[in-house]
């Protein structure tokens, strides 16, 4: 019964907490903004040139720059209230996305420029995003409803994803410009939900240069043996992420299937980690990381595999993805805990970017190439790559003795850390 009604006793303050609830719109708006623009943006290239490589192109250039970003942008979370980072990020993505948007009423010879440029500026913007979010967590969730306040952020990022395929294959029905008009929309309300900082500005003041202390976050998260595990896992992982949904879309696309299918078939991923959100937050404390990250890479290697066989039908296709994404809320929801319950306040910003920063680096490898093995091949060669490097992903989970030796969340505290003089 303890455990019951500590759990109902985390739910409930979470709800109470005002900033922490502002908060989750925000992310959510964001976070459906981008589900909007992982469908529409393919289709619309798709649509006016026919090219998948193409298609690839565009999520390169926005992966790319939203690498180049985090990077680069942790320490700048941590040298300023992470809520006004936060809110300009959103606000940048939304003159991003209309950019692009003026991009598509240009005459098809001029297009593609503009389009690049505005997905670089949203891609771009949108890499502020997790370490000012993880910062802010940091300030406004007492530690020990951490592992609960993922595991809800999680489930309604999730359902976000999970609306905003066919939300986006809808819209691109109805018109080009419906999509990138919703995508603008969402940003500029999560813009103006952001909560305000708590005031805490002995952690926000810089103490040493900009570049010192981006090479403090990554020596950081080096020493940790944890954190340093979860960056290789996420690292080879985000391939696959990339590289499947492209190439199916790319492909029913070419077989004339609706823009609503394709998007419902885009949310099946999310569906699973909706369904699995519901219990991520007891799992996600009760559980050893390194037990939640077998089980949950184990699904999603299998469901890869599976759709190398089963791509030819949407539904089926569609039921796998699902079905495979079950276990992960729970493993991501440990790892957004752990991050944040072993990462000291002033740090928070850079340790969270430079965390994420390896597992971000194959995503625009996993668009342009998925894009070009499809034209090339059709769509075979990629789903098998991609299958490939997600059972490799299961195979470094299980042998990594980093991930294996991490506690539970209740027994872990935050390392401490001294400035450099």
């Amino acid at each position: 019964m303890g455990d019951v009604s500590e759990s109902v006793g985390s739910s409930s303050s979470l709800r109470r907490n005002r900033s922490f609830q502002r908060l989750v719109v925000a992310k959510v708006s964001n976070e459906l903004s981008s589900a909007i623009g992982n469908v529409a943006l393919p289709l619309i290239v798709l649509g006016m040139t026919a090219s998948a490589t193409l298609a690839g192109l565009v999520l390169f250039v926005s992966n790319a720059a939203l690498i180049a970003t985090q990077a680069l942008g942790g320490a700048l979370v941590d040298r300023h209230p992470p809520s006004l980072v936060l809110r300009l990020s959103s606000f940048a993505q939304a003159f991003g996305w209309a950019l692009a948007l003026t991009a598509i009423l240009l005459p098809d010879a001029k297009f593609l420029p503009l389009l690049l440029l505005g997905a670089a500026l949203a891609g771009g913007a949108s890499g502020l995003d997790g370490p000012s979010e993880q910062a802010l967590v940091k300030v406004i969730v007492p530690r020990d409803q951490l592992g609960w306040a993922a595991a809800v952020s999680q489930g309604r990022e999730a359902g976000a994803g999970l609306i905003g395929g066919p939300v986006g294959g809808l819209l691109f029905s109805a018109g080009t410009v419906w999509a990138l008009g919703a995508q603008i929309a969402l940003n500029v309300v999560a813009g103006i939900f952001t909560p305000r900082s708590s005031s805490r500005a002995t952690d926000l003041q810089p103490q040493s240069g900009y570049v010192v202390q981006l090479r403090d976050g990554f020596a950081f998260v080096w020493r940790q043996r944890g954190l340093r595990g979860v960056a290789i896992v996420a690292g080879l992982a985000n391939l696959p992420i990339i590289v499947l949904p492209l190439t199916l879309i790319a492909y029913y696309q070419t077989r004339g299937e609706a823009p609503v299918a394709i998007g419902i078939l885009a949310t099946a991923f999310g569906a699973g980690v909706v369904a699995g959100a519901l219990l991520a937050g007891p799992v996600s404390s009760r559980f050893r990381l390194g037990r939640l990250g077998s089980i949950a890479l184990a699904a999603f290697a299998l469901g890869q595999a599976a759709v190398v066989l089963t791509y030819p039908s949407l539904p089926i296709t569609a039921a796998i993805l699902l079905l495979s994404a079950l276990p992960l809320p729970a493993f991501n929801a440990a790892i957004s805990a752990y991050t944040v319950t072993v990462t000291p306040a002033p740090l928070m910003g850079r340790v969270t970017a430079a965390s994420g920063v390896p597992g971000m680096l194959l995503m625009p490898v996993g668009a342009l190439g998925g894009g070009l093995l499809f034209d090339h091949y059709g769509p075979v060669v990629p789903l098998v790559l991609s299958a490939m490097v997600a059972i490799a992903t299961v195979v470094v989970m299980v042998s990594s003795s980093d991930l294996r030796l991490i506690p539970r969340l209740a027994d872990l505290g935050e390392v401490v850390h001294e400035a450099p003089d």
